[in-house]
């Protein structure tokens, strides 16, 4: 049984041939910023996101791991790549900063008390 093999076609006079079935395409992506800004990148489907997200955090001048990305309310690991992800051209992927921290409130009636725990 032939797997994915390239095929070669006559096309006025010059042979060429078509890539095999399991290439994959590029896909244009997006990355938005909390600022509204986005930058825009044209990726191969079998390219590592972490390559990709430290472009993005290069160019907005942004520290990688300090930051999570986000594709549909997903996050998106690095080592991930946009064919697992199955993504189609138009993709927007969020960028946000990692929040650190933060509590748990509790309302007693006339106060608002943060409760912390220490270990």
């Amino acid at each position: 049984m032939k797997k994915n093999m390239a095929t070669t076609t006559t096309v006025g006079g010059l042979k060429r041939k078509s890539p095999p079935d399991d290439v994959c395409s590029d896909v244009d992506l997006s990355i938005s910023f909390q600022d509204g800004n986005k930058l825009f990148f044209k990726v191969n489907q079998n390219l590592e996101f972490a390559k990709v997200f430290r472009d993005f955090c290069d160019r907005k001048k942004l520290e990688y791991e300090t930051l999570k990305f986000i594709h549909e309310g997903t996050q998106v690991k690095g080592r991930q790549t946009p064919k697992m992800l199955n993504l189609e051209n138009g993709a927007e992927i969020f960028a946000v900063r990692n929040q650190v921290g933060g509590g748990v409130a509790a309302f007693d009636g006339d106060h608002l008390c943060s409760i912390v725990k220490m270990l």
